[in-house]
């Protein structure tokens, strides 16, 4: 018993050394340098405002926000702003390849997109000149706080027309009266009064909205309800056709699925 414990001890040190050789420890000193960039030695540029610039507050459908940087050359000689590099391509910079006379000023201009980035932002602008090609003169840091998106429609993936929808099949399973919920949004400028095409659509199959009318640009649920007749053949697919769409059947179709319950 003992021999067997000294075997288990030795084969979990030899796994736990494995797994530890796999893993690469990053250095704090490296994990810095990648936050915060060394520059090139001296005090070569100043920034009006300082190396801070915050835009507040934003809405992440405000569109592009965009701001002017004044920077002045404290070096001895003429400096020439020969490449910008950015954290994320989410923020834009751009200045005048141009000489700036010692003393003379300049401008780098920032375009920042909030669509996509909710929340905290904190992002780096890399001003390299005629200095050095490998290391920045200097770094600027953008932060501030975008505001969620109020339209949604990014969440719904599958759509018909203008109707959005989480997705677009329901599954149900067994032959019970049963509902499936599907997450939907108007996304059109007029509301929405839905139901089920009982002409095309299958029979037991039958729908309707919560709310019972979609306004634009509110969310709500597709209630779908299946009500199999007894002693009836039970198919695999079944299709429901929504009414209430300007769309042809084929693009207002919603696929149901019906699998067999389990004995």
């Amino acid at each position: 018993m003992l021999r067997c414990g000294l075997i288990l001890a030795m084969l979990l040190s030899m796994i736990s050394s494995g797994v530890m050789a796999q893993i690469k420890i990053i250095p704090q000193q490296k994990l810095d340098s990648v936050i915060n960039v060394p520059t090139v030695k001296g005090d070569n540029i100043s920034f009006k405002g300082g190396t801070t610039i915050s835009f507040g507050s934003v809405d992440e459908d405000a569109g592009v926000w965009s701001s002017k940087v004044e920077w002045s050359n404290k070096s001895d000689k003429p400096l020439v702003i020969t490449s910008i590099k950015t954290s994320c391509s989410c923020l834009q910079a751009t200045s005048r390849r141009e000489a700036v006379a010692s003393g003379g000023h300049s401008v780098i201009e920032l375009r920042y997109n909030p669509k996509g980035h909710p929340g905290s932002v904190e992002q780096r602008v890399f001003a390299y000149t005629n200095l050095s090609a490998s290391q920045p003169t200097a770094v600027l840091k953008v932060k501030g706080v975008v505001t969620p998106s109020l339209n949604h429609s990014k969440d719904y993936p599958r759509n018909r027309g203008e109707l959005l929808l989480r997705r677009d099949t329901v599954v149900f399973s067994g032959d019970k009266p049963q509902t499936e919920r599907i997450a939907c949004m108007n996304n059109g400028s007029r509301a929405m009064r839905l139901e089920a095409d009982t002409l095309l659509s299958s029979r037991g199959l039958s729908l309707r909205t919560e709310p019972e009318v979609l306004a634009a640009g509110e969310e709500g649920d597709l209630v779908i309800t299946y009500a199999p007749e007894p002693d009836s053949k039970k198919p695999l697919w079944l299709k429901l056709y929504i009414k209430g769409l300007a769309l042809p059947p084929r693009a207002r179709e919603i696929i149901v699925q019906i699998k067999k319950e389990e004995k």
